[in-house]
Order: C-alpha cells, then sequence, then structure tokens
C-alpha cells in the first residue's frame, strides 16, 4: 500500500487530506483517482514520491508517500 496526500483543490475534491491505494506505479495511481474521483480529470497536478518531484511514470512500492500537488497560488 502507498499513501498518497493531497492539496489545494485535490483534498477539496478528494474530501480528506490523504488516503492508501494499493498500486504498482504512478499510471496505475492516476486510473484509480481519476476512477474513484472522476472531477480530479479536470485539475492539473504534479506528483512527488518520498519528497522528489516525478516527471515520468515510476514504479511504486509498499509505504511509498506520494503528494499529489496542484498549482499554487502566491508568492
Amino acid at each position: 500500500m502507498i499513501k498518497v496526500l493531497y492539496f489545494g483543490i485535490a483534498q477539496e475534491i478528494a474530501g480528506k487530506t490523504g488516503e492508501e491505494f494499493g498500486v504498482e506505479s504512478t499510471t496505475g495511481l492516476r486510473r484509480q483517482i481519476y476512477e474513484k474521483y472522476p472531477r480530479m480529470k479536470t485539475v492539473v497536478f504534479r506528483l512527488a514520491l518520498n519528497g522528489t518531484m516525478l516527471t515520468t511514470d515510476t514504479s511504486l512500492k509498499d509505504n511509498d508517500i506520494i503528494a499529489l500537488l496542484p498549482p499554487f497560488a502566491g508568492g
């Protein structure tokens, strides 16, 4: 199981700050998130794995932490 942390609009859509998923890759994670929260398809977001921003599909392992990061306003 991996833990997903939601921020900004993603947190509003999910209605929680985080939850766990049983997936093996970030592609599988996106698929499950979109199935569970269809509105999330309209949100542009990036993923960070254990504190490192991702740019490609990545394999996941138990106890990984993914942060789902939409754009943030402010300066």
